[in-house]
């Protein structure tokens, strides 16, 4: 099986050089959402490593996670699922789903939320927003194009935001309800509808579908696909990295960012890279990436590969569905698991459910733990609770300790409901922020775990 292993294996083991050497769930409101002096540190976060290498175990840490079977298995699935919208022979959103928040798509809706000034939507702007739907004539169009740079999809044509009542906590700021995801560079796409304007286009992809920027999307044509669609690509592994073509930015790669490959030498790589000409066509573009950078997937799957791969995103601010370029909690793990071929889906619920599930109904707090420590496979068992999603990656001092990124930890100041901040990417116990005056639950968040998922 050819898992382009050479230039795959060289770069497999400066990830491992690297370590011998070496969200989502806790929304937020204005009662207590800034940290003073602590800036958003628990205990958590200086009793465990903030380093995956040091979860990495000395036995076992470069021994695949899978056989080279499954592992070929799973990349082939990933690759027909991310490649589906061009194959797609109709649209398969309806117009009541397209159109749920307006009303479907002849209904009438009141304006809902509130909008960047903290003020609740204005009818008049409301109505604006509906009109520029167009939802008379959905779908409007069946196009197969690409996203041409990193990009929101959202759930109505506007980039103006719609919170919930910033009053309460979970419901204000970043929480916008209108961003469903972002896109990565490179991403197919079916362009199915168009906004009034024209300044926006309503995409499905393998993950989800939305509203995107006209400007961030070109088409393409049947030569186009055939190219892209290579079956030998390069995966970004670093996140900010300019791609140039001669010196001329052309997009922003981020982790999990992937291109067709077109060779690996010892010090970069040339990927093709589409960019939008100026009818709205794709053209590709040949880029020079330094090979740090970039891995031809499917990298060997290993807990010391994925140690590499995930200390890029340590530390990263947490981004409400994706949004200002950073990740929640869903967005973190599946962007960690595409290097290796692994599709997730978008959303915590489904990713729980797309490994081996096992429930944790009728358990004590306690005996979650002990079976997470049990049976949990480090690396690869996701553990989640309704709203949000981490990976297990191992024990510290008989505490199971997670990898994920999350907005903040509930709090109760005399009848108001708060948060404490973390805001970003993260190890922890099951329990972060137990020590905190105030907390809601000392338990945290395993009293609210319903299941882990373990890769095999």
């Amino acid at each position: 099986m050819n898992y382009g292993f050479h230039s795959g294996y060289r770069l497999y083991c400066l990830l491992i050089l690297v370590i011998v050497l070496g969200g989502c769930a806790g929304r937020g409101g204005p009662v207590r959402e800034t940290p003073s002096s602590s800036e958003g540190m628990v205990e958590d976060l200086y009793r465990f490593p903030q380093d995956l290498q040091a979860y990495v175990s000395p036995n076992t840490g470069m021994q695949p996670l899978l056989s080279a079977e499954q592992q070929r298995r799973m990349n082939a699935r990933f690759d027909k699922l991310y490649f589906g919208p061009w194959h797609a022979s109709r649209a398969s959103v309806k117009a009541e789903e397209a159109f749920a928040i307006f009303g479907g798509k002849k209904g009438n809706s009141n304006p809902r939320g509130w909008a960047e000034n903290l003020l609740p939507w204005t009818r008049q702007a409301w109505n604006r927003l509906v009109a520029n739907a167009a939802r008379d004539t959905f779908p409007s169009r069946l196009e197969r194009g690409i996203t041409v740079q990193a990009t929101v999809l959202r759930e109505a044509p506007t980039l103006s935001p719609r919170f919930g009542n910033p009053d309460k906590a979970g419901q204000g700021f970043p929480f916008d309800l209108f961003m469903y995801s972002s896109l990565p560079a490179g991403m197919p796409v079916l362009v199915i509808h168009t906004s009034a304007d024209g300044a926006w286009v309503y995409v499905e992809t393998a993950l989800v579908s939305g509203w995107v920027p006209a400007k961030d999307v070109a088409l393409t044509d049947a030569a186009f696909r055939a190219t892209f669609e290579s079956g030998t690509y390069g995966v970004i592994i670093q996140d900010n990295v300019p791609l140039r073509d001669n010196g001329r930015f052309v997009c922003m790669g981020h982790i999990g960012t992937l291109f067709p490959l077109i060779s690996m030498g010892q010090n970069d790589a040339t990927l093709l890279v589409p960019v939008r000409d100026m009818q709205g066509n794709a053209v590709l573009r040949s880029v020079t990436v330094p090979a740090e950078a970039v891995a031809r997937k499917p990298l060997p799957l290993t807990e010391a590969a994925l140690a590499a791969v995930g200390n890029g995103m340590m530390g990263e601010a947490y981004g409400w569905g994706g949004a200002f370029g950073v990740r929640d909690c869903s967005l973190m793990l599946r962007d960690l698991f595409i290097p290796f071929g692994i599709w997730l889906p978008r959303n915590s619920s489904a990713q729980a459910k797309s490994w081996d599930f096992q429930s944790f109904s009728e358990l004590s707090p306690q005996k979650k733990e002990e079976m997470i420590l049990e049976r949990g496979k480090p690396f690869a068992t996701l553990l989640w609770l309704p709203g949000h999603i981490a990976l297990y990656v191992g024990e510290v001092r008989g505490r199971a300790a997670m990898f994920h990124t999350l907005w903040g930890i509930r709090t109760r100041e005399g009848q108001r409901d708060g948060r404490y901040v973390i805001g970003r990417a993260v190890v922890t116990s099951l329990a972060p922020g137990r020590e905190l005056p105030g907390i809601q639950d000392r338990n945290g968040l395993v009293a609210r775990m319903k299941g882990m998922s373990i890769l095999h």
